[in-house]
């Protein structure tokens, strides 16, 4: 609770709602409020977009749909799709374990035009199955599809009839109760732009829920004697089944151990890229220290901002003539630090503490930047030592 409330009180997020099942029952956790400023406290009926933990629930379907008898692991996608151009001859099991040499992420094309068309496209490629695990969105958005269309239906409805109506997850939809509903916060700014998820992307994302509805799906998957989509980790002492889901503005969270019946469930109304996870996972290992929220909380910044520090720099009164590039990747500042050969001698992304404060990934060291202009210099601080990092170009 004392991690808890640090990961509220510091500014971190708005709020976190935790649910724990163990031998001894059920608890839930709720600290914070439905969105930043306000007065409305979040509870366990507090609704979610709980993004990746979607593909749980399509792997679910697939399961339930594969003990009817009505879809095998060897089911082929052109069985289902006749006129789709599939190069690889994939199987249904190849999407269920990310082994069919699909992309990660959807396009944006077939995102703004929900096109189911655009979706199966991607099928053509050339590849020998099954490849190597390469986690793919695209492949279970694929398989959703697939499960819809080989009950002439559709997934959305194929999902509400076998698995979110027989388990009572009356919470649990691709469109949000607005009762219900958290806002979607970036750190302790809420995003007022809505998320929209095609329901092209339904077997990947787009899912709402709550901590009541996901302790129920818990508690069901629990007891299942094989976990299909789940992500594995094993150690010589334990092992653990887990997924996280990233809502755009909210953070998700869940994870069981089979030996000694103990499960949680984690969400936010915020995306702080910090160690709030590690919360849950000193529950499923309590050997692992529970995260300290006292620095600062990073942000994530707009690229305009970005761009303005973007260039090439040179530590002041510094005889080895190392340079010091940044760039922009994955919406993010890369500190590069090159030595006069050209050679890397550092490359890592940079933190966001504020507009003009940065800190290294790896290093405790703090870049600040003299005002947001794309002409600024910036003072570089490693532990008490300061050096001025002059601006090249």
């Amino acid at each position: 609770k004392q991690s808890i409330h640090s990961a509220v009180d510091n500014q971190h997020r708005p709020g976190v709602v935790i649910g724990l099942v163990n031998p001894k029952g059920t608890h839930f956790y709720s600290y914070g409020v439905s969105q930043a400023g306000g007065s409305q406290k979040l509870t366990d009926q507090s609704q979610f977009a709980v993004g990746s933990l979607a593909k749980l629930f399509t792997a679910e379907l697939f399961e339930t749909l594969e003990r009817k008898g009505i879809v095998t692991r060897q089911t082929l996608l052109t069985d289902i799709w006749p006129d789709v151009k599939d190069n690889a001859n994939t199987r249904l099991a190849y999407l269920l374990n990310h082994t069919a040499a699909l992309p990660r992420d959807l396009s944006h094309e077939t995102l703004s035009k929900n096109s189911t068309e655009h979706l199966l496209a991607t099928l053509s490629r050339e590849a020998n199955l099954p490849a190597d695990d390469s986690y793919s969105s695209v492949g279970m958005a694929i398989l959703g599809l697939s499960l819809g269309q080989i009950t002439d239906s559709d997934f959305n409805t194929q999902l509400n009839t076998e698995i979110l109506t027989p388990l009572k997850l009356n919470d649990t939809s691709f469109k949000p109760h607005p009762d219900l509903l958290a806002t979607r916060h970036q750190t302790t700014i809420p995003i007022s732009a809505p998320a929209e998820i095609p329901d092209v992307a339904y077997g990947a994302g787009g899912l709402y829920s709550t901590a009541q509805d996901l302790m129920s799906f818990l508690k069901h998957e629990m007891q299942q004697p094989e976990h299909l989509g789940w992500k594995h980790y094993q150690n010589d002492t334990f092992e653990a089944f887990y997924h996280g889901g990233d809502g755009n503005g909210h953070q998700a969270f869940i994870a069981f151990r089979p030996d000694n019946h103990v499960g949680v469930v984690l969400l936010s109304n915020s995306t702080s890229d910090d160690a709030l996870q590690d919360i849950a996972l000193h529950f499923i290992d309590p050997r692992m220290d529970l995260p300290n929220f006292d620095h600062r909380p990073r942000q994530q910044l707009p690229e305009e901002t970005l761009t303005l520090y973007e260039g090439s720099y040179q530590l002041q009164d510094d005889d080895s003539g190392n340079q010091i590039q940044l760039s922009i990747s994955a919406n993010r500042l890369v500190y590069h630090e090159l030595a006069p050969d050209g050679s890397t001698v550092r490359q890592t992304p940079l933190h966001a503490i504020d507009e003009q404060t940065f800190e290294l990934a790896d290093l405790p060291v703090v870049i600040s930047f003299k005002g947001a202009t794309n002409k600024a210099d910036a003072t570089l601080r490693f532990g008490d030592q300061a050096f001025t990092m002059v601006r090249l170009n």
